[in-house]
C-alpha cells in the first residue's frame, strides 16, 4: 500500500492559501455586459434542428442537449456541414477558454462526446461558406 504524499505547513500558511483561493473566486468577471440580447433560438429548437437530427444515427440523438440547451443544438444544426466550424464549437463547449465555467451537467457532456465521435467518423466534406 503506497502512502499519500503531503506537505507540512502551518496553519497560517494553509489559511493564507485559503483566503487566497476565496478572493479569486470573488474577482470572477461578470459577463452580462458582452452577452448578446437572446433570440427566438436561443430557447426553441428551429425546424433544421429537428431534420439535423434525423441524419444522425438513434444512439447520439442529443435529446437532452435539446431539452436543456436548445440553443447549442441549433448552432450543431447550423455547423454540422462545416467541418472547421462545427470543430471550432466543439473546441468552445468542451474547452474552459475563461477558467472560471463549471462545466455541462454529465449527461450533456456525453452527449456532446458522443456527437464530436460520430462527427469524427463521418465523411462529411468541407463545405465553402
Amino acid at each position: 500500500m503506497e502512502f499519500i504524499p503531503f506537505e507540512v505547513v502551518t496553519v497560517s500558511e494553509a489559511k493564507a492559501v485559503l483566503e487566497k483561493d476565496h478572493v479569486a473566486d470573488e474577482k470572477e468577471v461578470n459577463w452580462e455586459h458582452v452577452r448578446r440580447s437572446e433570440s427566438p433560438s436561443d430557447v426553441k429548437l428551429n425546424a433544421a434542428t429537428y431534420k439535423w437530427v434525423l441524419t444522425l444515427p438513434v444512439e447520439v440523438w442529443p435529446l437532452w442537449l435539446m431539452k436543456y440547451f436548445p440553443r447549442i443544438a441549433n448552432q450543431f444544426a447550423d455547423t454540422w456541414g462545416y467541418r472547421s466550424a462545427c470543430e471550432a464549437l466543439f473546441e468552445q463547449l468542451l474547452m474552459d477558454q475563461r477558467g472560471t465555467r463549471k462545466g455541462f451537467p454529465m449527461t450533456i457532456s456525453r452527449e456532446i462526446m458522443a456527437l464530436k465521435l460520430c462527427f469524427e467518423s463521418s465523411s462529411i466534406t468541407p463545405q465553402i461558406v
